[in-house]
């Protein structure tokens, strides 16, 4: 990469330089040129340190909106606003310190813009006007899992219309739970009924009254249902990356038969609880649940807020051994 010098260095070739350098008494070394033990130990720190591994960069993002019929189950269409042209749009996963460059291109000529919960920089680049262009670029300094969404006025309508997802900032040294089986998962409200010909068109009136007709994982009512579950092993940890992008209720995220053996709230695993068996997850917040079981079965998943589930919010974990 142009700026930057790479020094390799073997671990053990400082190590065995370290032994036929040094003087019986320890305290200086007989190579010529070099004089003192101290030096040659900054060198070894040096080697160390550079052996550890990089793991900043850059990660580029380009974001399309785009005006789609999106298939959200039940024989239903849902007149979306997208990213990419799903709903959710696509996670975004980075490294805590890598550097993130987000560009939106808006082809509709409808105000359109993207805030990402990660970055840490003026409001004023996160768009919402036809006529400039969304381009900004941030460092991703706190892990965890941040929403992203539209900025064009009204705010509401364009999340509510379809226009959000998941960006998740790995921590630098890796979760500290290690590997794991995982999953994301949005959940997310939709306003409106469908017309004769199942198609829905945003209800305004029943978003400011915060009253969705459906809510749903990942775009869709009963999307991990018993002929469509997400499949796990047993005795192996799993990590569930989870966002509430409401956008106006919270989530109460449980699973029957489980008590989570760790929950980030915001991802970030600074903010660890244990023991708990559901989680407050309001909406445009986000959690991360850690979890094991021993036994092969299926386990059902929901919003523990019944009227979330009984709108579509639920699904299964089919375990195997």
């Amino acid at each position: 990469m142009a700026g930057k010098v790479v020094v390799e260095m073997k671990l053990s070739d400082v190590f065995t330089t370290v032994l036929r350098t040094r003087n019986s008494d320890g305290r200086r070394c007989a190579e010529p040129g070099i004089r003192r033990c101290a030096a040659l130990a900054m060198v070894m720190g040096l080697a160390i340190a550079l052996a550890q591994p990089a793991h900043a960069a850059t990660r580029n993002f380009t974001l399309t909106v785009g005006r789609h019929q999106v298939d959200i189950g039940g024989g239903m269409k849902y007149l979306a606003w997208t990213y990419n042209g799903t709903v959710p749009g696509p996670v975004l996963r980075v490294r805590q310190g890598d550097t993130v460059h987000i560009k939106l291109e808006n082809p509709t000529g409808n105000a359109h813009g993207i805030f990402v919960g990660a970055a840490q920089i003026a409001p004023r680049h996160f768009g919402g006007d036809p006529l400039a262009a969304v381009d900004y670029t941030f460092k991703a300094e706190v892990p965890g899992v941040f929403a992203y969404h539209c900025t064009a006025i009204p705010v509401l309508d364009h999340i509510a219309g379809g226009m959000y997802g998941m960006m998740i900032v790995e921590p630098r040294d890796g979760w500290p739970g290690g590997p794991a089986q995982e999953v994301t998962i949005v959940q997310s409200e939709f306003y409106g009924l469908p017309n004769a010909a199942g198609v829905i068109t945003g209800d305004h009136a029943k978003m400011v009254a915060a009253l969705p007709d459906f809510m749903v994982f990942n775009g869709k009512l009963n999307n991990y249902s018993v002929d469509h579950t997400i499949p796990l092993k047993a005795n192996k940890l799993v990590r569930v990356f989870f966002l509430n992008a409401g956008p106006n209720l919270s989530s109460e995220f449980s699973i029957e038969g489980v008590i989570f053996k760790r929950i980030y709230a915001g991802g970030n695993p600074a903010n660890v609880l244990h023991g708990l068996g559901n989680f407050f997850v309001g909406p445009g917040a986000s959690a991360i649940f850690e979890f094991q079981v021993d036994e092969a079965g299926n386990y059902p998943f929901a919003d523990q807020r019944s009227a979330g589930a009984y709108k579509g919010a639920l699904g299964i974990f089919s375990v195997t051994p």
